[in-house]
């Protein structure tokens, strides 16, 4: 009776480090996965050792920008609180973004797609999206900036944009706005595309003031 509790006993200690191992190998080999992702070289330059799809901790933006009536719903006096609310979004979520050793890709078809934060000075900062074609760079855009200091009124400068991955369109609104009287100028809203060879076209242009484009680059907005 000792004997057969003895070796029942062995039996299951045998089992329970099987597990064990069997699952640290797990973890390892996973973990390796995810390391050898991808890396990047230089700033044109980019080598990927397997596709990501999608990096789930990248903001591709707010997708009402890309709904039907987005902008007819602004002309309103609404539109300074939405556009604020909206503004306040991309701020969350840009700012703990960093530039890490892995990039933060998102993989269509023969583009990679990537997004980098841009330090103006030392607490400015623009978001970029990059395309690349056989790892190398092709065509960018300023996908956010924020701009509070402006010398007059309106004091604020805003350039919000969406990424609609599955259809490759990039939404765009610029627009500049003042907390004092809550009023928008709007400057800009259009859709571009990201197109085979990896730039970046105008596909629709449904709004442009040409004098606030103007103000613009008096204001050194242009990126």
């Amino acid at each position: 009776m000792k004997n057969s509790t003895a070796l029942f006993l062995i039996m299951i200690i045998l089992v329970s480090c099987k597990k064990e191992i069997n699952t640290s190998i797990s973890n390892k080999v996973q973990s390796n996965q995810i390391n050898e992702k991808l890396t990047i070289q230089s700033d044109d330059t980019l080598i990927l050792k397997s596709d990501l799809k999608f990096q789930e901790n990248v903001f591709s933006g707010d997708s009402t920008l890309g709904s039907e009536r987005y902008f007819d719903n602004l002309t309103d006096d609404k539109g300074y609180l939405v556009l604020k609310k909206q503004n306040d979004l991309y701020q969350k979520k840009y700012s703990n973004f960093k530039n890490s050793k892995f990039p933060q890709i998102i993989s269509t078809d023969r583009a990679k797609l990537k997004f980098e934060k841009q330090f103006i000075n030392e607490t400015k900062y623009r978001i970029v999206l990059y395309t690349f074609i056989d790892n190398r760079k092709k065509d960018s855009i300023e996908f956010y900036r924020n701009v509070e200091d402006l010398k007059y009124e309106p004091s604020h400068y805003t350039s919000l944009s969406y990424l609609d991955i599955k259809n490759k369109k990039i939404w765009k609104i610029k627009y500049f706005s003042s907390p004092v009287d809550k009023s928008v100028g709007y400057i800009l809203y259009e859709r571009s595309k990201i197109i085979e060879n990896g730039k970046i076209e105008t596909d629709s242009l449904y709004y442009l003031d040409e004098s606030l484009d103007v103000e613009m680059e008096k204001n050194k907005l242009y990126y």
